[in-house]
């Protein structure tokens, strides 16, 4: 089990992604001991530090914990940093694809959509002209409408959402939109790649500009909301459990405090 695939060169990169698709795949179960530090050197014909490097790593990223006279225990799927790029990268192939995916488009459903009707009040002239500068990146890098290889920058995409979490003036969804930019690369990107109607997705992102831009909160949310189930659709995904404000159901935020500095 331990064994590196015979293509795979030893390396500390190489036994640190080998061990946390182990973990990952559940080929170490939670609560199970791993073999010692002298062991895993033994097997793989590196030195202990290296392997002690190894599984440092593996414990700052919440797969496993390391307790004297106990051993290295492997820890459950909600102790893992889910949001670190790594972990991403690993689990996407690993994990069942729906379950990992919807739960990361859930979690954008719960924050964005609320996070652009703040926008929609509080964004200043700078964040505008971000938000409007990173959707036109989007529009310009697409070729001509019969191209059907089109398919939107990856990279404006994540920075219009992020601009747009930025612009909500909470403090702490700005700060999210950073802790979680290797969740919003991973959906955008897959999103992206299965995306059935580029232009419609394009156009899509355009009216939520246009609901921010002109300080329609409500139209924010709902456009935000859309881009995302669009997303959950295209991906072949559903959500269940969730629900979904529209129309005069969605609280209105003119009475929420004044856009901080």
């Amino acid at each position: 089990m331990f064994d590196l695939p015979s293509e795979v060169l030893v390396s500390k990169k190489n036994i640190l992604e080998h061990l946390a698709r182990l973990i990952i795949e559940g080929r170490l179960r939670t609560d199970e001991i791993m073999p010692t530090e002298m062991a895993l050197s033994s097997h793989f014909g590196v030195s202990r530090t290296m392997v002690r490097d190894v599984l440092k790593t593996l414990e700052s990223k919440g797969f496993i914990e390391r307790k004297t006279n106990v051993g290295t225990r492997i820890r459950s799927i909600h102790s893992w940093n889910l949001l670190d790029k790594e972990v991403l990268d690993w689990s996407c192939g690993a994990l069942t694809q729906s379950r990992f995916l919807l739960s990361l488009l859930e979690l954008r459903l719960i924050i964005e959509p609320q996070a652009a009707a703040l926008a929609a009040v509080r964004a200043n002239d700078v964040d505008l002209q971000q938000i409007r500068a990173h959707y036109q990146q989007m529009s310009d890098g697409l070729k001509k409408e019969s191209d059907p290889r089109a398919i939107l920058d990856t990279e404006a995409d994540i920075a219009f959402h992020k601009a747009i979490m930025k612009a909500s003036g909470n403090l702490f969804v700005s700060q999210f939109g950073g802790a979680i930019r290797a969740a919003l690369h991973h959906t955008i990107y897959l999103s992206n790649k299965a995306t059935l109607d580029v232009f419609k997705s394009l156009e899509c992102h355009n009216k939520v500009l246009e609901a921010i831009e002109n300080r329609h909160s409500e139209a924010a949310y709902l456009s935000m909301a859309k881009v995302l189930n669009n997303t959950i659709t295209d991906l072949g995904l559903q959500t269940t459990g969730l629900i979904m404000l529209e129309g005069n159901a969605v609280n209105r935020i003119g009475s929420f405090p004044e856009a901080l500095p």
